[in-house]
């Protein structure tokens, strides 16, 4: 029953209808998908719920305007990732952040710690794009949009031991590229 109420071409069709119920039904399926997708985009969690709600009060206008020729998680993401954005613009015209008097404080990372990061993350770019396509949809499913095993495995069309396992082989592949470069930075630490 949950999986026919989040079907998405049933909440697409409730969304291109006009149906009242439509918004709850989306934000109750894609609330975690968008919050993910939020935590992405946007500089802190609290930015991140705020976009999340801004994305939801733009969809409840917009609804009308969906078309339903892309997907509506796809539209919901990119609402929240365009909230994200006008969050940082917004930022930057705040008095607060340009005042003499506030003192100017860091994020508590060294430039060492910076290089480090983006050391390990062309790494993991690079080692990401050498796997198989339908490999690397299935770690940054599970990973990046953080899905539950069944939830990855019904995407997939395969069964969730199958997820389990490939995940499995796949985080140990990562590990091994990855562990030099975290032995050599402080992130290992």
């Amino acid at each position: 029953m949950a999986d026919d109420v989040c079907n998405p071409e049933r909440l697409t069709r409730l969304a291109t209808s006009g149906d009242a119920g439509a918004l709850d039904a989306i934000t109750r399926c894609y609330a975690e998908r968008l919050l993910a997708a939020g935590r992405r985009h946007c500089r802190t969690h609290d930015d991140a719920d705020d976009a999340v709600q801004d994305a939801l009060l733009i969809a409840t206008e917009n609804l009308d305007t969906f078309r339903g020729d892309g997907s509506l998680e796809g539209w919901l993401v990119r609402l929240v990732a365009s909230a994200c954005a006008r969050r940082r613009r917004g930022r930057k015209n705040d008095p607060a952040l340009h005042d003499p008097e506030v003192a100017v404080t860091g994020d508590g990372e060294s430039p060492e710690d910076a290089a480090d990061r983006h050391t390990v993350g062309a790494i993991l770019e690079r080692v990401l794009l050498e796997l198989a396509p339908e490999d690397r949809h299935l770690v940054l499913l599970a990973e990046v949009e953080e899905m539950p095993a069944p939830e990855v495995a019904e995407r997939l069309g395969i069964s969730p031991g199958a997820v389990r396992t490939r995940l499995s082989r796949l985080r140990a592949r990562l590990r091994e590229a990855l562990g030099p470069a975290l032995q050599q930075s402080s992130l290992g630490a």
